[in-house]
């Protein structure tokens, strides 16, 4: 639902779903080794509700605009555990609501810009595994995460034609676990404050060539609790301490003509693990408030095409290639227990090659594509692990949409595959390759109302998702879509 209603702009969304998703997989029983026990299981305590809810409104005040939204999201599912042996009681339960507002606009003459911006969260989410079907353990926990933040931003047009950026930004986090099996235990809330500063220059040298430099740093002040049963006594924090994580960037595009241009880029970064890696707990995927921060060194250069956007011929053709170098890097990693748990990897290499292009075949026929290949190589120095890949990378990524457009109507079809790839730091737990056709389209009925509708999976291929969650086989999908305007 969108339109104007007394200088100001609105649109509203509103979206439900809902599946029993009881999908069959191949199971191995749990003996990945012997095939003889092998056979067809339908997945338990998978099914899924959810509610999301959209809103937004904006107005121009003088020179200035005004932009507000909100997002609700209400989400009820089961945890049916990765392994042959499913669970059927464990619940996750999120309730989620975000509100941004921003204003932005030009000061003076308008060779200088500025935007302010402020924003809220809240986060709350029940994790019931009263069976310790899943993951460690017996578990019923609430848990509300909240942050709460201002950025300020100006950006000037200095002579030449440079363009100067800056900004400062500040926010807070806290993280309040609840155990409610336990109600007489105490835990502690744990909390981030963060002031952030940075700035970015952008230089036209000529009518070709363009540098731009920047630089970032940030102050934290964190204050964690482990999740463990505190007596009402003193107690102390298992991480209480000040950091001051910084980076720059560095980069340069050259127009070589006929819609081509080069472009290159180097850069040093340093990153804080966030709340969901240090204090998330979905059963199989549980945080951990050890982690430190990660940094790196990253370059890269690429190639770009822009072709005509009307017509036939090759719109975006772009290939890029990188290499990064990474300290104490954040990656999930599966135990024993299939349970994922980020750890800091000490050193790891990445580097690839990223390719992507949007071409319209016919005047009514457009293609979309993007291919990755990527070493992602654990470099620590113990023999048993250096060279092996990185968990949860896989080396080869392959996405393309074919669609034919019917007027008012679509048709489209989409091939997506991913290359084997590893769970765990020593690559003995493997999720197999993973191949999806789809095919679906939409069609319009009636004014403001269209059908859509989806085939999935048509060769009914067994795969995982990234952390070796059976998905369903071909299944089918049909929506309708009704929009208003005033």
């Amino acid at each position: 639902l969108s339109g104007p209603y007394k200088g100001w702009e609105y649109l509203g969304l509103v979206n439900y779903r809902a599946s029993r998703n009881d999908f069959r997989f191949w199971d191995d029983n749990g003996t990945e080794y012997n095939a003889q026990d092998d056979g067809w299981a339908r997945r338990l305590n998978s099914d899924f509700r959810g509610l999301r809810g959209l809103a937004k409104i904006g107005r121009s005040l003088g020179a200035s605009r005004l932009q507000i939204h909100n997002t609700f999201d209400l989400s009820y599912k089961g945890i049916p555990g990765i392994g042959n042996n499913q669970s059927l009681h464990t619940r996750y339960d999120t309730w989620r609501h975000i509100a941004e507002a921003a204003l932005f606009g030009p000061l003076g003459d308008g060779r200088v810009g500025y935007r302010l911006k402020a924003h809220h969260s809240r986060e709350k989410d029940e994790y019931q595994d009263r069976h310790g079907e899943v993951g460690l353990g017996r578990q019923h926990d609430r848990n509300i995460t909240q942050s709460l933040g201002l950025r300020g931003e100006v950006n000037a047009l200095l002579t030449g034609q440079s363009l100067l950026t800056a900004f400062v930004a500040a926010r807070r986090e806290a993280f309040a676990p609840d155990d409610l099996l336990r109600p007489e235990s105490r835990l502690l809330r744990s909390r981030r404050r963060a002031l952030a500063v940075g700035t970015e220059v952008e230089v036209p040298l000529g009518q070709r060539l363009t540098l731009n430099a920047g630089t970032q740093a940030e102050g934290l002040d964190d204050r964690f609790f482990d999740r463990k049963y505190f007596a009402p006594s003193a107690v102390l924090p298992s991480r209480n301490n000040g950091e001051i994580l910084w980076g720059y960037r560095m980069g340069a595009a050259l127009d070589l003509g006929a819609g081509l241009a080069l472009k290159a880029h180097n850069g040093r970064y340093q990153r804080a693990p966030n709340f969901f890696e240090l204090f998330g707990d979905r059963g199989a995927v549980i945080g951990n408030t050890n982690l430190i921060s990660e940094q790196g060194n990253n370059w890269d250069v690429g190639l770009v095409f822009r072709g005509p956007a009307d017509g036939v011929g090759l719109a975006l053709a772009e290939v890029v290639y990188y290499r990064n170098r990474v300290e104490d890097l954040i990656r999930f990693m599966q135990n024993s227990q299939r349970v994922s748990r980020p750890y800091n990897m000490g050193r790891a290499l990445l580097r690839g090659v990223e390719m992507r292009i949007e071409a319209r075949l016919l005047p009514r026929l457009a293609l979309r594509g993007n291919y990755a290949y990527q070493r992602a190589e654990n470099r620590t120095p113990f023999s048993f692990e250096r060279g092996n890949d990185l968990p949860n990378a896989p080396r080869h990524r392959l996405n393309t949409r074919l669609s034919f457009d019917l007027g008012r109507s679509e048709i489209y079809s989409e091939f997506s595959r991913e290359s084997r790839h590893f769970l765990d730091r020593a690559n003995l737990r493997t999720v197999p390759v993973r191949a999806l056709y789809n095919l679906g389209g939409s069609v319009p009925l009636v004014e403001g109302i269209s059908l859509s509708w989806e085939l999935r999976n048509l060769t009914d291929n067994q795969v995982a998702d990234l952390w070796g969650y059976p998905l369903p086989g071909r299944s089918y999908g049909l929506s309708v879509h009704y929009a208003a305007h005033q």
